[in-house]
């Protein structure tokens, strides 16, 4: 993403993506973040994440993540106070926000957390409003990436992922005009 510059408070925002350990969205084992601000190289930060929760088999298939690859990570509630500022008064980016956001209120609620309100815009609303899906045969975030020329060098590591979106985001406004209307509030 070299090259951003500032051209409204757009510009500044926080891409996020979570890996869960099992079905039920309630716990997280992998967060990546992308900060953008505008000045210099967007921050990334991946984490793997004890969730203190059950693994699923079919969500290790998908991000390969085991129980004894994060029995000595830090948990959500060890892990928040660092990661927090990235999450507080700015504009959150997420593909499938409406997955990933809940997954987190839901993983700081069980580790007895409280986040604020956040300002959020999702890359999936927004590339199913400006692009039809027989463009690329869907709107996962791999098929967006794959048809519009976008590196996503591993889907489901969640440093990738939240980069990939970041990226999706540049274009989806550059390219239609994503702006201040698009914003939602999640609660």
């Amino acid at each position: 993403m070299p090259g951003l510059f500032l051209r409204d408070e757009l510009d500044a925002f926080t891409a996020v993506d979570v890996e869960t350990p099992n079905r039920y969205s309630r716990s997280v084992c992998s967060i990546g973040i992308v900060r953008v601000d505008g000045e210099g190289e967007p921050e990334r930060l991946h984490y793997l994440v004890n969730p203190c929760d059950d693994f699923d088999a079919a969500n290790i298939v998908i991000h390969g993540i085991r129980p004894r690859d994060v029995e000595n990570e830090p948990s959500l509630y060890e892990l928040w106070p660092k990661i927090e500022p990235y999450f507080t008064g700015c504009l959150l980016v997420a593909h499938n926000a409406l997955f990933d956001l809940p997954v987190i209120r839901k993983a700081l609620l069980r580790e007895n957390l409280h986040a604020e309100h956040w300002r959020y815009i999702c890359t999936l609303e927004a590339a199913r409003k400006h692009i039809p899906k027989a463009t690329f045969g869907s709107h996962r975030l791999n098929d967006l990436c794959a048809g519009l020329n976008i590196p996503l060098e591993h889907h489901h590591n969640a440093l990738d992922d939240a980069l990939a979106c970041a990226n999706l985001y540049e274009y989806l406004r550059m390219r239609y005009s994503v702006n201040e209307r698009d914003i939602k509030i999640y609660r």
